[in-house]
């Protein structure tokens, strides 16, 4: 037996242990270092360093920017700076209801009917129901179209009409004209009356006559076209910034990045809120070309305007437009919407019905449930549904949600794991392999506390923006794709994208010399991102106007002495001279005088021009502004809008127009 001393055995245990813990060190670094270049690449934490690769695995050449260039240096800002840090707040999920749906809608592998309405009957018991005491019915919702060449009075896309209530037993087959429904369903109670324990709406995409004839007509022309056609979804989150996204749906901003999508990294809005971001996106034009083309007033309909699925649509595309929110969407929040449905699927009749018939729950002021439903769920679910229907047909579908988003900087992030579901969802519907994917914001967030901050300035102006191309489109465009990827570092605004969208329909047309106009009437240096922008682009070659440009750097200057006064009076003066030209529709504002200048900001100057930031605070009512001003041998000049920055809640209520209702004070 060989007698190991005992000093010697402790050193080999010694020394074992520590090759045990360097060994599990080791792997630990190892772990830690994948996990935080994965979170590092969507700067999940505070103490993380900021973006420093664009998603492929390339490092930007300067990682203190997203765009850098001669004439525009936009910074790279760490999402959680400690400037901001005390703003970011968690959102508590949305929870519409305890229980499980108790009917639902299935589709029907074949045969007649499309869509089933069908009872849930393992639900039953969550609602207290006897099946022998219980019955439901469901009413059918449609639009009331004004008849050709009746005059409207400006509420022609606020009507709909409710079927009375056909009862069914356990399910019901819907035809190809019932595409949204009530549903209520009763108890008998012991004194021989009825009570309600449920009600729901549901939304379906059948195929309808109308789209059929489309459809076979399209068919007919493309038999002996070998082109494949993409199709196009739109999808967009309101009042979302970049660095807002990364915040709060961390893991929708890692699957899109894992799985190619590409992130433009300069996509600067073009004006203060939805309307003239969406405008530019859709039609090109900025508000007020669109007010002398086709919009004149807030009474007048946006039918005539020309919106860029009609593009699509005349190519035999099938169309659809789903927004939420439909008192604040778009185009009808203090505005006439449309006389007749703009696309082949319109979904605000039901969320009309789904409003005013349901209970509603709010949050933010916000309508995130009617019913047992999440708003978003009806949008989330009515988009797959025709990217499903449609799969094998050219496409265009424009789909935006306000409900989770607009009002607060919070409330997007309980949804993150539902976005992300939603895209695999979406992926399974074979949209992936067939379909152009903008999935975007109009903005950032255009007020409350992290929009008065540095940072909060640079989040209203950068929306984020991410962009999907199937791989077969790859492949064929190889020129188009690298051109996209090159524009990611690049400044770019929804007057490019619109171009983008005009330059697939010149695709689908497979006619080089289809008249497709190739300039923006609104930006004549704007290009298609399907060609390589410029490296040395400034604000106005994209669109933008000084006041939102993000392109030049600004320092705060002091706020004593006459000028800071002076600068803020001449922006005050454009806000009260507004307001007087308004009439008798603004007759019960108060004319605004100066409280105190709040911050100066004069940009780092690149040339002749001194541009100067002004924030300043009014009487009555204490509304904060936010104006661009430019000194010219001594006099001022007003570049672009004036923003207000605090909310204007009830202040402005004796006023209905959403411009005016920035500035009026009521009294």
């Amino acid at each position: 037996m060989v007698v190991i001393p005992r000093g010697c055995q402790g050193r080999k245990v010694f020394f074992r242990g520590v090759g045990v813990v360097l060994l599990m060190s080791l792997i630990a670094l190892y772990i830690s270092s994948l996990v935080l270049k994965d979170a590092a690449t969507i700067n999940l934490r505070p103490h993380l360093p900021i973006i420093c690769e664009d998603g492929f695995g390339s490092a930007f050449e300067n990682c203190s920017y997203l765009v850098s260039s001669p004439k525009c240096q936009i910074p790279n800002l760490d999402p959680f700076d400690k400037s901001i840090r005390k703003f970011v707040t968690p959102g508590k999920p949305i929870v519409c209801s305890t229980k499980p749906l108790l009917t639902y809608v299935t589709t029907v592998p074949a045969g007649e009917q499309k869509y089933l309405l069908k009872i849930n009957a393992t639900a039953m018991a969550d609602y207290g129901v006897e099946p022998e005491r219980f019955n439901c019915c469901y009413s059918v919702i449609n639009r009331i179209n004004v008849p050709a060449g009746k005059k409207h009075n400006g509420n022609a896309d606020n009507l709909y009409s409710v079927s009375g209530c056909s009862n069914f037993t356990t399910e019901v087959g819907l035809n190809s004209e019932e595409e949204f429904v009530l549903v209520r369903c009763l108890q008998a109670t012991g004194s021989g009356t009825q009570k309600e324990v449920y009600k729901n709406t549901h939304a379906v995409v059948p195929i309808k006559p109308d789209v059929e004839l489309k459809l076979n007509k399209t068919s007919s022309e493309r038999r002996s076209m070998e082109e494949k056609r993409l199709s196009v979804l739109v999808l967009g989150f309101d009042s979302v910034s970049r660095l807002n996204l990364l915040r709060t749906m961390p893991k929708t901003v890692n699957y899109l990045r894992r799985k190619g999508w590409l992130e433009m990294f300069g996509y600067n809005k073009v004006g203060d809120n939805t309307l003239p971001n969406l405008a530019a996106l859709l039609t090109g034009l900025r508000l007020d070309q669109l007010s002398k083309q086709c919009w004149m007033s807030r009474d007048t309909s946006f039918d005539n305007c020309p919106f860029i699925w009609r593009e699509y649509s005349n190519l035999g595309y099938v169309t659809a437009y789903a927004e939420d929110e439909p008192t604040l969407s778009t185009f009808n929040y203090h505005k006439a919407g449309f006389v007749n449905p703009p696309t082949d699927y319109y979904i605000r009749p039901f969320l009309l019905a789904s409003k005013e018939k349901l209970p509603v729950k709010k949050r933010y002021g916000l309508q995130v449930c009617l019913g047992p439903t999440p708003t978003s769920e009806h949008i989330f679910q009515y988009t797959l549904d025709f990217a499903t229907v449609f799969k094998n047909t050219p496409y265009f579908m424009m789909s935006w949600m306000n409900n989770f988003s607009h009002n607060n900087n919070a409330i997007p992030a309980p949804m993150d794991d539902r976005v992300v579901t939603f895209f695999h969802q979406l992926k399974e519907t074979g949209a992936f392999n067939t379909t152009f994917i903008i999935f975007l914001s109009d903005h950032g967030m255009r007020w409350g506390k992290i929009r008065n901050s540095a940072i909060g300035w640079y989040e209203e102006r950068l929306p984020f923006i991410y962009v999907w191309v199937p791989e077969w489109f790859r492949q064929k465009h190889p020129d188009t794709y690298n051109a996209l990827k090159t524009n990611r570092d690049r400044l770019t605004s929804p007057f490019d994208m619109h171009l983008t969208l005009r330059e697939i329909v010149r695709l689908s047309r497979n006619d080089s010399t289809s008249g497709i106009v190739d300039e923006s009437p609104a930006c004549p240096k704007c290009v298609s991102l399907s060609s390589e922008v410029s490296d040395d682009r400034a604000c106005e070659d994209a669109g933008i106007t000084a006041d939102w440009c993000t392109c030049n750097e600004y320092r705060s200057v002091s706020i004593k002495g006459k000028e800071p006064e002076a600068i803020a009076l001449h922006a005050l003066s454009e806000i009260n001279a507004k307001l007087k030209k308004a009439g008798k529709v603004a007759m019960s504002c108060a004319e605004l005088t100066l409280k105190q200048v709040i911050e100066l900001k004069q940009q780092v100057l690149r040339d002749a021009h001194e541009y100067f930031v002004v924030i300043f605070e009014t009487l009555p009512g204490g509304a904060r502004f936010e104006a661009t001003v430019l000194r010219s041998k001594r006099t001022y000049q007003l570049k672009g809008d004036i923003s207000r920055i605090n909310t204007y809640g009830n202040q402005s209520g004796c006023v209905d127009d959403s411009v005016l209702k920035l500035y009026c004070y009521c009294i």
